[in-house]
């Protein structure tokens, strides 16, 4: 949208250049991110430093609340969610498509909640594709969000194949604080594919890898155990490289230097 020789892009450089020189250090979130920011920036210090999240799962009772199954009958269904931004950035068709093959299973359900600009093309799709497996519910509030994260059974997402870099999406870490399997797709190259399925958190797939995204769909539905697992090996990840203290560790380091 802007020209690399533009005024404004010009702008932006002198203060990011600026903000740089601010830094002690500077964090990168994924090794790739480390990587291509070496290649453009090799004068400033840098490592990688992972997002984090409070590892405190959902407890107690909560006044008010009525179960996402009860209000949309979902009681015995296995429940694929997605939650967050609904746009050209996560390409929702790919998931879209993934429901749709789902329909072979009958208790095989797909949730999503949130806002975006692709939220009227899923919904048709899904009327389109006469998809009996899919329900819509537009942005909830943060604590009634953690609330439904401890009703799903599996946590989706979804980035365009589209993207150049290697970004690592805040709601995987809202799904393993409650310790779900992840299951989704990446572009091309992507270190977080390595990073979950290395550490057996998740099946992450390339976009438009859609047999494989299927068949670690359909054996996350067929085995209970298997997604149990897989979710406690989530939150393991998250608690060892994501956590509060594992990023306060490390940013203490720095400072002591």
């Amino acid at each position: 949208m802007l020209s690399e020789r533009s005024i404004i892009a010009s702008y932006f450089r002198y203060f990011e250049a600026y903000s740089y020189k601010q830094a002690k250090k500077i964090g990168l979130m994924s090794e790739k991110n480390l990587e291509i920011f070496k290649q453009r920036h090799l004068q400033y210090p840098c490592e990688v430093l992972r997002n984090w999240a409070s590892t405190q799962t959902v407890v107690g009772n909560h006044e008010n609340y009525v179960s996402i199954r009860e209000r949309l009958n979902l009681k015995n269904k296995v429940i694929y969610f997605y939650g967050g931004n609904i746009g050209h950035a996560q390409d929702m068709a790919n998931l879209m498509r993934l429901a749709k093959r789902m329909q072979c299973y009958p208790d095989a359900h797909f949730l999503f909640i949130g806002q975006g600009d692709e939220v009227e093309l899923i919904n048709t799709l899904a009327v389109q594709w006469k998809l009996t497996n899919y329900s819509y519910l537009p942005s909830v509030g943060q604590s009634e969000f953690k609330l439904i994260l401890t009703d799903v059974d599996v946590g989706l997402f979804s980035l365009s194949a589209r993207h150049t870099a290697h970004n690592f999406p805040g709601k995987l870490l809202g799904y393993m604080v409650e310790a779900l399997p992840i299951l989704g797709s990446v572009n091309y190259g992507n270190d977080l594919q390595c990073i979950v399925n290395g550490n057996n958190a998740g099946y992450i797939h390339v976009n438009g890898e859609d047999d494989n995204l299927f068949s670690s769909a359909e054996m996350l539905y067929a085995n209970e155990m298997l997604r149990r697992e897989i979710g406690s090996n989530a939150k393991k990840l998250l608690v060892e490289q994501f956590s509060v203290s594992s990023a306060a560790c490390q940013i203490t380091k720095v400072l002591e230097e």
